[in-house]
């Protein structure tokens, strides 16, 4: 089994006491609707559209767009309904394809319950797929969040690759697990399926992924994870975790690093607005 590994970060009691009692303080003082109002809602949420031109693309894939939902964290300040603009607002847009790149939740597993009912409503005529984050490990119940994913007619991708067909012409889409939190992993096993000369695109929850994980034949990588810094100011950019970019090259590979949905700690974000990504694709 091959690993490609990164050392989680692991904050102390203090500080983790520190963020705890920020988040509760808060979630008191009406957190939630604070950032459902000054970045879930319509005309707040970001619509950030990443175009890749492929050379030798085959032109029955020229067009096909999906959409890119990254660290929901619900829980404290995301709940139930609240994703009911984005959702609008990718119906309205049309996609081919739904991916999620970790963070369902927060705190516990129960919280995917709060939006699970909200992400089933959007359509996506070639499928719903996810990967998970590091806080979908909390607990390690990652077993029953698949399956509430499941549920819901959404396809949790650990270290896989499944084959999507438009009008003859394949391209397969490969997720792995987290490379912080997973206890098992094995992040090019899915690659394995998938014939040298056939293009992939990959659902990895870590923009590190980016760099280690990519085949030849990878048109781009899907991330998230750093929530584009939250609050992106001196210092306090440094709270999280380290963000490359909002976009790099890994060979031919494109790597989107989403900004994410979600907010953890505090109820806001400065400089990183909470973004919808949508790719689509494109003959050079």
């Amino acid at each position: 089994m091959a690993s490609h590994r990164v050392a989680p970060r692991r904050h102390s009691l203090l500080r983790r006491a520190v963020f705890r009692t920020l988040e509760l303080g808060a979630r008191a003082l009406g957190g939630r609707a604070f950032y459902r109002r000054f970045w879930l809602a319509r005309g707040r949420l970001v619509l950030r559209e990443e175009v890749l031109r492929i050379p030798g693309l085959d032109p029955r894939w020229h067009g096909f767009t999906l959409a890119q939902l990254s660290d929901l964290h619900a829980g404290p300040f995301l709940a139930r309904g609240d994703l009911a603009p984005a959702v609008e607002l990718i119906g309205q847009r049309g996609i081919d394809l739904l991916a999620i790149t970790g963070d369902f939740l927060t705190h516990r597993m129960e919280d995917i319950l709060l939006v699970i009912d909200d992400l089933a409503r959007i359509r996506a005529p070639m499928g719903r797929f996810a990967v998970l984050g590091n806080h979908d490990y909390r607990g390690r119940r990652e077993p029953e969040l698949i399956a509430a994913c499941a549920r819901a007619g959404i396809r949790v991708l650990v270290d896989e690759a499944v084959s999507l067909e438009r009008a003859g012409a394949k391209l397969w889409l490969r997720g792995i697990g987290d490379l912080e939190e997973a206890r098992l992993l094995d992040p090019m096993a899915g690659a394995q399926a998938i014939p040298q000369d056939e293009p992939d695109i990959l659902l990895a929850h870590h923009p590190r992924a980016g760099r280690s994980c990519v085949r030849a034949r990878t048109l781009a990588v899907l991330s998230g994870h750093t929530h584009g810094t939250q609050i992106d100011l001196p210092l306090l950019r440094r709270l999280g975790p380290a963000h490359p970019g909002l976009r790099y090259r890994s060979g031919s590979a494109l790597v989107v690093v989403s900004r994410g949905l979600g907010v953890v700690g505090v109820p806001l974000r400065i400089g990183a607005p909470a973004e919808l990504v949508f790719l689509r694709l494109e003959c050079a």
